[in-house]
């Protein structure tokens, strides 16, 4: 799980090098297309065609899929890494709120108390950005990524075991270039040089390396042991963050990052125990 969470650093920080070069669009469109041909080349043996990708269920997880993936390099374009790192880890608050209002899980109060802890840590966050500065506006982006994953995971709950994991992947991964190149009718694309490209190429890696290392992390094990790992992540971006780009996040600020932490591990765990 620590390998995973730290992959799935690594891609972001690999994105957000090219923001400031690339265009939004251009950046899914590119890394898209080394995605899809990994995947395509991983999932070749596990592939059962395209009709189960034609499922309504897995057309709704795709514009899910696009919609996390836009709103996750806009975040990354305006704020630092480790604020858009811990913003996006208030998904598992945000599903817990889901899955009780649909009646999936029983209501909690300590769930419901650890979700408003940890969204008066996203206050704390942002704080430091209240004049709705560009940071804001990476901030706001964040949140809308957490929103998209949460509904996106609550979404994949639902998808019928008969489609294979594989297709899902392929679909998602395919979806997310094209939309990429859609973007790119109202954008201005540059012409990447070497730098952006490897950067490109090495995020989807260390996406797809992420997947396998988070596959492996959760099969035989009590997922209650390893599941809290995943707030890991917020370690691995501070770091990265401090080691590439200086960002130190300010006092009150890592105060609202600890109750993020804190609130999210909680719930993950009451929700096991549940």
């Amino acid at each position: 799980m620590l390998v995973a969470m730290g992959c799935y650093v690594l891609n972001d920080a690999c994105v957000k090098l090219t923001t400031h070069s690339l265009p939004p669009g251009q950046v899914l469109a590119v890394r898209g297309v080394f995605a899809s041909v990994l995947l395509l080349g991983i999932a070749r043996g596990a592939w059962r065609g395209w009709k189960p990708a034609l499922r309504p269920i897995v057309g709704v997880r795709c514009a899910l899929e696009v919609t996390t993936a836009l709103a996750s390099v806009l975040a990354l374009t305006f704020a630092p890494l480790a604020t858009v790192s811990t913003l996006m880890m208030t998904a598992p608050l945000m599903i817990a709120v889901i899955t009780m209002v649909l009646g999936w899980e029983p209501w909690s109060k300590g769930r419901l108390i650890a979700t408003a802890a940890g969204f008066i840590g996203v206050l704390l966050v942002i704080r430091p950005a209240m004049g709705f500065d560009v940071a804001f506006a990476g901030y706001a982006w964040a949140l809308v990524c957490a929103a998209s994953l949460a509904a996106r995971d609550v979404v994949t709950r639902r998808i019928p075991a008969a489609v294979p994991s594989a297709t899902i992947a392929v679909a998602t991964t395919i979806a997310v270039c094209i939309a990429g190149g859609l973007l790119g009718v109202s954008e201005q694309w540059a012409s990447p040089g070497a730098s952006e490209l490897a950067a490109l190429a090495a995020a989807a890696g260390c996406a797809a390396l992420g997947n396998y290392a988070l596959i492996a992390a959760c099969r035989g094990v009590d997922l209650s042991v390893v599941t809290p790992f995943r707030y890991s992540l917020i370690l691995w971006a501070m770091l990265l963050g401090y080691a590439i780009w200086g960002d130190v996040p300010q006092p009150i600020a890592a105060v609202g990052v600890v109750m993020i932490l804190v609130a999210g591990a909680f719930t993950i765990q009451s929700a096991r125990r549940a």
